[in-house]
């Protein structure tokens, strides 16, 4: 289905137009760019929530403060429903679907008008030791004051 009325609590949405640069030989949005609209979804997300994100300014993890987040992407699912062109004006809509212990899904709805076309699935973890570690409780705290108690997996729980 490629109606975008099945996209439904999603706290976050962001505009943002398809430039000439991410339109491939076949005159639509080359498929890696979904997964750069889905990161700008993402970083939107978290500036709503008032997240605090790690920053490479910091010379070491320890420098950083303790609750800012230090994730990265290990698994990432794109269901491609309809192409974007140029010059579409897209929607870009997120949330956190899942908040595990030491990761989270974050889900990025990529629209067009009525139409969604592409849905993505980002699952992240906590980098800020190398190691599984328990997100940042003030993520938690960021998450659900955005958008209430997202889906919990009962394996990380």
């Amino acid at each position: 289905m490629t109606d975008s009325s099945e996209v439904v609590g999603f706290p976050v949405s962001h505009p943002l137009r398809v430039r000439w640069a991410e339109v491939d030989a076949q005159q639509v949005v080359f498929n890696g760019h979904y997964l750069m609209y889905a990161d700008v979804c993402c970083t939107e997300y978290f500036r709503a929530a008032g997240v605090e994100l790690w920053t490479p300014s910091a010379l070491t993890a320890a420098e950083h403060h303790p609750d800012a987040l230090d994730a990265y992407v290990v698994r990432a699912t794109l269901d491609y429903r309809a192409p974007a062109r140029f010059d579409d004006l897209l929607l870009l809509r997120g949330r956190i679907a899942r908040l595990g212990n030491s990761s989270f899904t974050f889900e990025c709805c990529i629209e067009r008008g009525p139409t969604l076309l592409c849905r993505v699935e980002l699952i992240y973890v906590n980098a800020h030791a190398g190691a599984s570690v328990s997100l940042p409780s003030s993520f938690r705290v960021a998450v659900r004051a955005l958008q209430g108690d997202p889906e919990s997996s009962p394996s990380e729980t």
